[in-house]
């Protein structure tokens, strides 16, 4: 199975079982992956079982090289999910702080200034005194 996990034009990043452990097919798809035309640089992760792919969005085409990767990891091109054109925006979540860790964040720097004003004060009126 391959996974689409993020694109951006010119990076593309897959997920697949075929990148988990070292194999001749693995090395043979890196190799033939990093010639294509368009692609500047192939980083793998084999702890998890990803690939990087970094090209040039003038030459090369995400949807290619995917379908490409697709036909290799024995699997119908068509089953692997074909990335947007735009950035693919992060889950609601991860947009927007939860409003107890936000309300944490100001208190503790409320905090923080305070202090910073109280020692600043208390050093301007011992160097005076």
């Amino acid at each position: 199975m391959t996974e689409y996990l993020h694109h951006v034009p010119g990076r593309l990043r897959l997920r697949a079982r075929l990148f988990r452990h070292a194999s001749p097919e693995r090395s043979r798809l890196l190799r033939e992956l990093s010639t294509r035309e368009g692609v500047r640089d192939v980083r793998l992760n084999e702890k998890a079982a990803s690939v990087t792919i970094f090209y040039d969005a003038a030459t090369a085409d995400a949807d290619d090289i995917m379908s490409f990767i697709g036909e290799h990891c024995a699997i119908s091109a068509s089953s692997v999910t074909k990335p947007s054109v735009t950035r693919v925006a992060k889950p609601a979540a991860a947009a927007a702080p939860a409003p107890l860790v936000s309300e944490i964040g100001r208190m503790a720097l409320s905090v923080i200034v305070s202090k910073g004003v109280n020692y600043s004060l208390s050093s301007l009126l011992r160097a005076r005194i």
